[in-house]
């Protein structure tokens, strides 16, 4: 009896060590998926926060590149409707999203470092539950996704739309758009 119930608490533990890390595409309002999608970890460097990465990976790979995520961190919180497209329970997370893709110039070689600090921020609101895909392909419920670009004090531009259980390139779904963010990946060679 006791090793049975010590095998139950293992399991238990190891089954909710992997439950706090979850994956979401991001899909537009149409329901396209960008790019760049989100991954989220609860957790893992302090109690009550979440580390981000904002894979890059297709964006990338469609110049052939390998090239870095951006990264940052978040936490709950609830956004009062103010009349944003999206409000209520989730994560709100910062990432360099900016200064990642401002890594270097395309070059028929590959490219090369000449970062560039943007100041530039991306501020994310996430509700982390996917949303429903009926059999034709199209999203239900209320948008899950909210991105917010900033500058200093000035606000410049904003994103939403769905969160999806797929991720660009998976399960056969390609990326249609670029990414939420509205950048391309780098800039081309002058």
């Amino acid at each position: 009896m006791k090793l049975k119930s010590l095998f139950v608490i293992t399991l238990l533990a190891v089954a909710c060590s992997f439950a706090s890390a979850q994956t979401f595409g991001f899909a537009s309002t149409s329901g396209g998926l960008y790019c760049n999608y989100e991954q989220i970890a609860y957790g893992v460097d302090l109690s009550g926060a979440y580390d981000i990465v904002d894979n890059l990976s297709v964006c990338w790979s469609a110049y052939g590149l390998s090239g870095p995520n951006g990264t940052g961190g978040g936490f709950s919180a609830s956004a009062a409707n103010t009349g944003l497209p999206v409000t209520g329970k989730g994560v709100i997370y910062g990432d360099n999203l900016y200064d990642a893709f401002d890594i270097g110039y395309l070059t028929g070689y590959g490219y090369y470092v000449d970062s560039i600090y943007t100041g530039e921020q991306w501020t994310v609101l996430t509700k982390l539950k996917a949303n429903k895909v009926d059999k034709y392909g199209h999203f239900h419920g209320s948008y899950s996704w909210i991105g917010l670009a900033s500058y200093s004090t000035f606000v410049f531009g904003d994103n939403y739309g769905y969160l999806s259980s797929s991720i660009p390139k998976a399960g056969g779904k390609e990326a249609s758009r670029g990414t939420t963010a509205g950048k391309p990946v780098a800039r081309p060679k002058k």
